[in-house]
Order: C-alpha cells, then sequence, then structure tokens
C-alpha cells in the first residue's frame, strides 16, 4: 500500500526520486488560522525538507505540517506554522465558495428589506390637510381690481372634495358652495364630566385648532371643546348651550347661497353675522367641517367693497345701509384677527379693510353719534351708533392702527352718549326724544364696557336702569335687545349676571327649534325675509358669550380683563 506521507531524499529541493517536478504549489503562511483559506503558491523550485519548507534560494519559509494533493492537478497545499504536524482539508471548490457568499448576500438584503417594510407600516400618518388660502401678495394700497385671488383647498376623506377656483375680484359667478353640511346630525353629548379630555363628542370640524399657537392669545379659550366647557361653566352655562350652538351652525350653514352670501334680502347685514357665528366658535378658513363656508362669506363681502367704493350692502338704498356695512366691518375685522398670526390671511383684507373702517370713521357725525347714510349728515342714531361702535372696536383690535378709529371712539362715548341719556339712566333712539329705551340701554352699556366708559356715573345709571327693567328676561320674539343685553350683564359680571342669566339662559335654550333655528320665518321685527337667520345668528353670539372673546371688549381669558 503506497504511503500518503512519503519521505524526502537529499535530491535538489523539489525532485523527488524517480519522479517528475511538482506542480505549482500553494502554502498558507505562518501564523495564519488553520480555517482561514490563506496560502502562497509555490513553484517548483520551492521545496519541503525535514518538516520545513525552503525556497529556491534556499530560504526557510517555516514548517510545512502538511502536504495534500488538490484532485488530480498535482496542486499542493501546506500548512506553515508551528507544533505537530496535522491534516489540512482539501481545499473547497471555488463554485461553492461563490454560492455561499451568493446565499448570504440574499439573505442579508431580504433581513433588510423586512425590517425597512415594518417600519414603514408602523409609522404614524402623516397629518390631515387643513384648508388654506393663498394668494398673489401685494402690499400696496391700490384697490384689488386687476389683482387675482386663489382659493386652494385640501379636504380630508370625511368631507366632499370641492373645487379650488381661480377667483376675480370682480366677479364670483363661478363660485359653488357644495352641499356638505347635515343638519341632522346628531351631535348628542354622551359625557361631559370634569375628566373627559374629549367630553364624549365628535371633534371633526367643530372649532379645534391643531395649532393653536397661530390664534391670538386674547381668543383661544374659544378653540378648544375643553377651554370653552370650562369657560361655560364657570359663567353659568348649562352643558347644553354648547350643543344648541352646533346645531344652530349647522342650521346657519345651510342657508349660504352660491355666490357665498347668507339671506335673501340683507345679504351683507346676514353674511356678517353668520360670519360672526362661525368665528365665535373658532370655525376660521382652515376648520374642516365650515372652512369653506367662511371663506366663501368673507370674499362675498370683499367683493361687495370693492365693487361700491369700499361700502359692504345688499345694492339698494335706504336707512338699512348703515347697519349692513357696521356688521360686515365688524365680521371682517374679527376675521383679520383670527387669520394675522396663522400665516393664512385672506388676501388684501387688510387693504379692503382700510377703506371700509374709513368710511365709518367718516361718517361719525361732530356729536359723536353715527346717522343712517355715509356723509356724517342728519340725526344721530342710537341703534345705528352701536353696531358701528362695535365695528370700530373690533379695528382697533387688528392692532392695524387704522386713521381715526380711537378718536371716533372716545368722541362716541365721551361726548356722544352722556348727550342721550335720560335722567332715569335709559340711552335715547336720538337726541330729539325725551325718553330712552330698554332696547338701547344696552347697547349703551357694551359700548362704555369696551372703550373706558364703564367707571363713569352714566354706566352706573345705565346698569341700575337695565337691571330694574329686566328682573324677568325673555328672549321674546326679536332678539335684537337681548343680543345686547346678554353681553352687557356678561360683561359686568357679579350678581347682575347671576341672576339675569339663571333665567334668560334656559328659556334661549329652551326655544330653539329642531332644525337648530330661533323664531320662526316671516317673524315680525328687524330682518324681514331674514328674520329668522337674524334671530338665529344672534341666539348663537348669545350662547357664545360664555367663551368668545368678543373682539368689542377687553375681556380676554375667562372673566378676566386685559
Amino acid at each position: 500500500m503506497e504511503d500518503p506521507h512519503p519521505s524526502h531524499s537529499d535530491q535538489p529541493p523539489g525532485t523527488e526520486s524517480g519522479s517528475t517536478p511538482l506542480a505549482p504549489r500553494k502554502l498558507r503562511p505562518p501564523g495564519a488560522d488553520e480555517g482561514s483559506g490563506e496560502s502562497v503558491t509555490l513553484s517548483a523550485d520551492d521545496a519541503v525538507e525535514d518538516g520545513h519548507l525552503y525556497s529556491a534560494d534556499g530560504h526557510d519559509l517555516g514548517v510545512a505540517h502538511e502536504l495534500h494533493s488538490d484532485g488530480g492537478s498535482g496542486e499542493r497545499m501546506f500548512i506553515v506554522g508551528e507544533g505537530e504536524i496535522v491534516h489540512a482539508a482539501d481545499k473547497p471548490a471555488a463554485t461553492k465558495e461563490k454560492l455561499s457568499a451568493v446565499m448570504m448576500a440574499v439573505v442579508i438584503h431580504l433581513v433588510i428589506i423586512l425590517a425597512l417594510a415594518s417600519w414603514y407600516i408602523s409609522s404614524p400618518p402623516p397629518p390631515p390637510p387643513q384648508i388654506s388660502v393663498s394668494a398673489i401678495a401685494n402690499n400696496s394700497e391700490s384697490t384689488m381690481e386687476n389683482q387675482t385671488m386663489k382659493k386652494v383647498t385640501q379636504r380630508t376623506a370625511s368631507t366632499v372634495a370641492s373645487a379650488a377656483p381661480v377667483v376675480s375680484s370682480t366677479a364670483f359667478s363661478n363660485f359653488a358652495v357644495p352641499d356638505t353640511f347635515d343638519a341632522n346630525t346628531n351631535l348628542t353629548m354622551v359625557a361631559m364630566s370634569d375628566s373627559d379630555a374629549g367630553f364624549g363628542m365628535s371633534m371633526s370640524g367643530f372649532g379645534d385648532v391643531s395649532n393653536m399657537s397661530a390664534i391670538p392669545a386674547g381668543m383661544q379659550s374659544r378653540c378648544s371643546m375643553s377651554q370653552r366647557m370650562k369657560r361655560l361653566r364657570e359663567s353659568g352655562g348649562e352643558d347644553r348651550a354648547e350643543k344648541a350652538v352646533r346645531e344652530g351652525l349647522e342650521f346657519v350653514a345651510t342657508k349660504q347661497n352660491k355666490d357665498g352670501s347668507f339671506g335673501e334680502e340683507f345679504q351683507a347685514a346676514m353674511t356678517g353675522l353668520a360670519l360672526l357665528a362661525y368665528l365665535g366658535h373658532c370655525e376660521t378658513p382652515e376648520s374642516p367641517k365650515f372652512g369653506e363656508s367662511v371663506v366663501n362669506a368673507a370674499l362675498f363681502l370683499m367683493d361687495r367693497a370693492l365693487k361700491n367704493d369700499g361700502k359692504m350692502t345688499n345694492g339698494k338704498g335706504g336707512h338699512h345701509e348703515a347697519y349692513e356695512h357696521a356688521i360686515a366691518t365688524y365680521a371682517l375685522c374679527e376675521l383679520y384677527t383670527m387669520t394675522k398670526e396663522s400665516g393664512k390671511e385672506i388676501p388684501r383684507l387688510e387693504s379692503v379693510l382700510k377703506k371700509c373702517v374709513g368710511l365709518i370713521v367718516d361718517g361719525q357725525t361732530k356729536m359723536g353719534g353715527w346717522p343712517y347714510g355715509f356723509k356724517g349728515e342728519g340725526a344721530e342714531d342710537m341703534s345705528v351708533s352701536g353696531w358701528q361702535i362695535q365695528a370700530l372696536k373690533a379695528a382697533h383690535n387688528t392692532g392695524r392702527n387704522f386713521s381715526g378709529v380711537e378718536k371716533a371712539l372716545d368722541l362716541a362715548v365721551k361726548k356722544y352718549l352722556p348727550a342721550i341719556q335720560d335722567s332715569e339712566g335709559a340711552f335715547k333712539y336720538n337726541p330729539d326724544h325725551a325718553k330712552g329705551k330698554p332696547s338701547l340701554t344696552g347697547a349703551a352699556m357694551l359700548a362704555m364696557q369696551i372703550w373706558h366708559g364703564k367707571d363713569t356715573p352714566q354706566y352706573t345709571k345705565a346698569l341700575n336702569y337695565l337691571v330694574n327693567a329686566y328682573k324677568n328676561p325673555s328672549p321674546g320674539g326679536n332678539f335684537y335687545a337681548p343680543y345686547y343685553n346678554t353681553q352687557a350683564f356678561f360683561m359686568h359680571e357679579g350678581k347682575e349676571w347671576e341672576n339675569y342669566n339663571k333665567i334668560f339662559q334656559p328659556r334661549l335654550l329652551d326655544a330653539q327649534n329642531e332644525d337648530g333655528s330661533w323664531l320662526s320665518k316671516g317673524v315680525g321685527g328687524q330682518g324681514g325675509a331674514d328674520a329668522q337667520l337674524l334671530n338665529t345668528t344672534w341666539a348663537i353670539l348669545m350662547l357664545e358669550v360664555y367663551y368668545r372673546y368678543l373682539p368689542t371688549t377687553d375681556k380676554v381669558s375667562g372673566l378676566e380683563k386685559r
């Protein structure tokens, strides 16, 4: 049997007795691990003698522990190191090494792909898109006649998709208000305890904003459910008042026309009041539910101003024009205040307001009141003056320093109001009347509260008169006087407010119709064909008084003053 480990002879290195020179050999260098696969190739002139490997030039390359034949090629491998001679494994075939490497790479890639897929699935979804309004900015004071405003809307899957038309400043005929409102939506409050963060209500689109820092600090209390309910309870409101406001807003939404306006007869005034009702519940242009309605209402009023040299009316002459313009200006000023810090303000609104506010300032008489019309001529009217004062205070709250606003408010509160108060404390319709009216006294009191008139003898007399006149307050069939009285008593606070509120509030809540409205269509009093919508917006504003920062007041956080 042939010895697998032949002995070495004294022949020159690289030869064996009776054999031909060996083919090139491979050697693992000294110090290499046995399984490392490292080797060097030996030429035919290299040799192994006495367990050592010698190069052709006689250098000792180390101890050769084993020599094996590599298949039938004659190629041999040496394991070189110190110690005993060990058998070396046959050299693995190159194809097997390559297949092993490929399989390992495939496994690693599969692991990476699975890890990335798991991370993507577990990542939270991006925040839902919200309504935004963008436009070509123009800071000049020129008119908007050649400007273009582009309304870009992004709607969530829960709302109906709507178009994003390019709106010309001279025509809104391509506007369409989608019918996305269901007045029969169930808004029942499931739970109202202090520990219920969400109060058991659906928050979608109802005055809860994700970016609270974009709302002015004085208005933030209206912009979250928890804050609204906190203010409501602190001020003596019933929990159901919030539900009534929501259902009222749903009803108002069904009355919006395709051009963005509200109402049938006095569109500018009705649009202004609807806008105020939305804003009182923090329904801004970014509101998922009412954002589109808010934007369209604002653009309608701006369009009216642009077409009528700043005037916002129904386009028909009459005493109503002064009311309409003041209410619309009030609403646009509040909208500006709520959106100016968000970076999503209505384009060119400031320049429109400058013109609209200027008309009110210029329409004041030397006595400090306002007559019908815009020329500052004729007998002053406390009913008209009350709305002009609210509009000017809202303009003041924008922080834009519109010319003449503070001076006009000073003249109205310090000169005009004292001149029209009778000996009992009531305020007259106009200076020629002998006696004042309860319905106008609340308006005068609110004016004094919002502009440095609270600490005066006239205010004290007015308060005493109003308390006696409304010992048993009821909404009645016309909400004009209650709209002012509710604000006046709330602003005054104390036992006067508590006594008024505990009687009046439940009666107002009980008077709401099943469709969310108040009173009946065609009722008497102000408003004509728009009487039901008019009174519904006034009712909403009365119920929002608990948490709404009135831009016509200095009350900003709960019951605290600024």
